[in-house]
């Protein structure tokens, strides 16, 4: 199921958008802001992978370090 959501621009992100469809590298706006969202997606799996790596090396060297917050265990 597919929801409509209206959002607001700054004109020159919205006509750089625009350029991006018209330039053929996009089918439609709303395809471009999906693609956009896929990778802020992919950014924040890879930033809480990196997270918890550098977390699992910290243990394994057996280094004391100070959690900042909850999310730091996640």
């Amino acid at each position: 199921m597919r929801k409509i959501l209206n959002i607001s621009l700054p004109e020159e992100l919205a006509e750089e958008i625009r350029r991006e469809v018209k330039d053929g590298g996009f089918a439609s706006v709303s395809e471009f802001i999906r693609a956009a969202l896929r990778v802020y997606r992919e950014e924040i799996i890879l930033r809480r992978e990196h997270r918890e790596l550098r977390v699992h090396k910290e243990f394994q060297k057996k280094k004391a370090f100070q959690l900042k917050s909850m999310r730091d265990l996640m």
